[in-house]
């Protein structure tokens, strides 16, 4: 089964993506956050960098899905290729971070990459609040994880949030979860069961 978590920043993707690997057993693929060259400059200067690094994006979450084609096993995504497009290249070019020629050039070889690549059997969409979103990226970035990240203003994050709402209300290739984290604590044993139940409960899974 493939299970993707997709999410705002700061939502808790990657914990969650952690922990329900290690419950079903499955390979755990996470986002090239760390890996990509392109991140801490894009933060500095968007209009700079957005391009690249959106196809950096493109080209690992590509490589993901020719991987997971050809392994049986599970696996537990950390974002989709179909974030990527819908949701951050799209607000970039409405930002007018990335201009219409390359808007145009980016979608064109996502078009082509998404029909050879798997599709998920569920989505988890976490969603919640900018502001709590932004309160969240403080913490961790005073820790000194993605301290990159520190510089995000709000106005970015209720910009992805509302092209995350869009993206979301369209999606279906794939069953979504929905989970508020504003009302829903999932690092609690009850709710992170609870969900389990509802990932199980889809017609493709395996259990």
């Amino acid at each position: 089964m493939i299970i993707a978590v997709a999410g705002n920043i700061g939502t808790g993707k990657t914990t969650l993506v952690n922990h329900l690997s290690a419950h079903f057993g499955y390979k755990a693929e996470f986002e090239a956050t760390q890996q990509n060259p392109y991140l801490a400059q894009f933060y500095e200067d968007m209009y700079r960098w957005a391009f690249p690094l959106q196809v950096y994006f493109l080209g690992h979450r590509f490589k993901q899905g020719l991987a997971i084609n050809n392994d049986a096993s599970g696996v537990v995504l950390d974002r989709t290729i179909y974030e990527d497009a819908n949701v951050f290249a799209k607000n970039l070019y409405r930002s007018a971070y990335l201009t219409e020629m390359d808007y145009e050039n980016y979608l064109n070889l996502y078009h082509t990459m998404v029909k050879l690549i798997p599709k998920p059997d569920v989505v988890v969409y976490l969603k919640g609040s900018p502001e709590k979103l932004k309160a969240r990226i403080s913490q961790r970035s005073d820790t000194g994880e993605r301290s990159y990240e520190n510089g995000i203003p709000l106005s970015y994050l209720q910009d992805l949030d509302i092209c995350y709402r869009e993206w979301i209300e369209s999606y279906n290739y794939s069953p979504v979860i929905t989970i508020d984290i504003n009302q829903i604590d999932l690092a609690k044993d009850e709710h992170f069961e609870k969900l389990v139940q509802k990932i199980k409960s889809q017609k493709r899974c395996v259990t």
